[in-house]
């Protein structure tokens, strides 16, 4: 998946400016007449990156999400037993911490 920052083809330092530049130029190349998705694509990903306050939301909470199906890839070339998707890995995890509380838990 792209960032916006690869979308509008601009560095991840650039300024309020030269973002905006570089969206006027995508927008004149991907005009909605003749491409709606890449149009609303681009309009999304600046959106995402116009400010600078913008900017550092998408670097704290968006892009760094993690990818538990790449986790969960891993993790099994690793040797842990093979669950069939995040869920049941959630689900296990859950699983695993009420075991734990149980057991600390006086009867």
């Amino acid at each position: 998946m792209q960032t916006p920052f690869e979308i509008l083809d601009v560095a991840e330092d650039a300024s309020d400016e030269a973002i905006k530049k570089a969206y006027l130029k995508k927008v004149r190349e991907n005009p909605p007449e003749r491409n709606v998705a890449a149009f609303q694509q681009i309009r999304e990903a600046y959106e995402r990156i116009r400010t600078e306050k913008q900017r550092r939301e998408f670097w704290l909470f968006h892009h760094e999400k993690p990818d538990f199906q790449a986790l969960l890839r891993r993790s099994l070339h690793a040797g842990v037993p093979e669950r069939p998707d995040v869920g049941s890995l959630t689900g296990a995890l859950t699983e695993s911490v009420l075991d734990d509380l149980k057991a600390k838990t006086p009867h």
